[in-house]
């Protein structure tokens, strides 16, 4: 019965993986945000914001690190979820989620905490599993 619940009502890491993949643009967004508000200002961040912010400092590091999000959510989540509605989830592509949001995580926490090298082999990671996900979402893997 407890397996039978499990099955009926879980959900799958590959699901759970693209659900991650927005929520980390979200909080990359609101992160930005709050940076720009602690360095300009209410007052910059509700104008015109006709003179561009500098991209130096954490606010730099946020901003990127909110666009390099909303690339890799782009390039992940389209596979994913053809995997997911059609049905060819495998131990592959669980394994491509895990290290997927694994590795993202570690790719937003070294950028916004100075750590380049870090940051880049998590890039890298992360690019793997993007390429890993849309070849399995067109050839499918038992």
């Amino acid at each position: 019965m407890i397996g039978q619940h499990a099955s009926v009502y879980g959900t799958s890491i590959e699901a759970i993986s693209v659900v991650f993949a927005a929520v980390l643009v979200w909080l990359s967004a609101l992160v930005q945000h709050v940076s720009n508000v602690l360095a300009r200002g209410s007052q910059y961040v509700i104008s015109d914001r006709s003179v561009p912010p500098s991209l130096a400092g954490f606010f730099g590091r946020a901003t990127r690190t909110l666009a390099n999000n909303i690339e890799s959510a782009l390039m992940w989540m389209p596979p994913a979820m053809l995997i997911l509605v059609s049905h060819h989830t495998s131990s592959i592509s669980q394994l491509a989620a895990e290290t997927y949001i694994g590795t993202r995580t570690v790719y937003v926490l070294a950028y916004w905490l100075k750590i380049p090298v870090v940051r880049s082999m998590a890039w890298l990671v992360g690019m793997v599993c993007c390429g890993a996900t849309a070849v399995m979402a067109i050839v499918p893997v038992s």
